[in-house]
């Protein structure tokens, strides 16, 4: 009886400082806002030959609108969860295709659900000990009918920094 009450009160000292360490250190390791993900895609794709316009907006979302010659395509951030996949599937009009993009493979029309969530939580539990390879975006990218999907490296797309901020700076709410 002893024995269970003293592993009883280890438990709840371990989950006390356990949570007050998670609670300083997870507000700290934020995920790069829509526009940070959406400008990563523009250096990636200039550097293929790409004519990058900027930010734009897709379906209510933050987007980059790049293009070359009669091919132009829009770069929408969206959630590991697919939470966005029906808006932007709203948003296409008949001379466009979607397909999403993550970690270097492209997924026509529908988002892959696993890979991106488990990469997620991944990335963010190694982020909080220093060691994550980073942020993985998932784009979902709308496409004129004459672009060629194949000329594009969709391995250059790399993972991108999470945010650092301490406790008592964080930055505007994610709307993830």
């Amino acid at each position: 009886m002893a024995a269970i009450r003293r592993f009883s009160l280890f438990l709840a000292i371990g989950l006390i400082a356990t949570l007050s360490i998670k609670t300083f250190v997870a507000a700290s390791v934020l995920r790069p806002n829509n526009e940070e993900i959406a400008s990563a895609a523009g250096a990636t794709l200039a550097g293929q030959g790409y004519q990058v316009a900027g930010l734009s907006s897709f379906s209510g979302r933050v987007a980059l609108l790049a293009g070359q010659e009669s091919c132009i395509m829009y770069f929408v951030p969206v959630s590991e969860q697919g939470w966005h996949q029906e808006t932007v599937r709203k948003g296409l009009v008949d001379e466009q295709k979607l397909w999403f993009l993550f970690r270097g493979k492209l997924y026509a029309d529908d988002q892959p659900r696993w890979p991106p969530l488990l990469g997620f939580y991944v990335s963010l539990a190694l982020a909080y000990t220093g060691l994550g390879p980073g942020f993985e975006p998932v784009y979902a990218v709308v496409a004129s009918r004459e672009c060629d999907m194949a000329k594009v490296d969709w391995q250059a797309f790399k993972a991108l920094p999470y945010r650092k901020e301490s406790l008592f700076t964080l930055g505007e709410a994610e709307d993830f």
